[in-house]
């Protein structure tokens, strides 16, 4: 039974939601892929927030070493790697650090 997304202003992590489901119900999801002890997701996490604030895209976490066969589903091989899905389906991948600014363009090139 997929849990019904709750307006948090914070990203979702996949524990709470099924990736497919999450995807599949909403327009624009940014999915980062990240690991506990990376240093970069960890400063990344008031920007997804941020995103999540004040931007029509749902914004998920998927924790790799967690949920490995999903992080290869969508070949995330290094962390962070963001994956923007766009009408149930990916449309763009990111790998390593990015700024605010950056998700921002790519969330707006998909929105309507």
């Amino acid at each position: 039974m997929a849990t019904q997304i709750a307006e948090t202003n914070r990203a979702v992590s996949l524990g709470e939601n099924d990736l497919t489901t999450v995807i599949n119900d909403t327009g624009i999801t940014l999915v980062e892929f990240y690991t506990e002890w990376c240093g970069t997701c960890q400063r990344l996490k008031p920007i997804l927030d941020a995103l999540t604030e004040d931007t029509d895209a749902t914004v998920m976490t998927v924790d790799i070493e967690s949920h490995l066969e999903t992080a290869i589903e969508f070949g995330a091989q290094s962390t962070p790697t963001f994956v923007l899905f766009a009408d149930g389906q990916p449309v763009k991948q990111l790998r390593g650090g990015q700024t605010e600014q950056t998700l921002r363009d790519l969330i707006a090139q998909y929105s309507d």
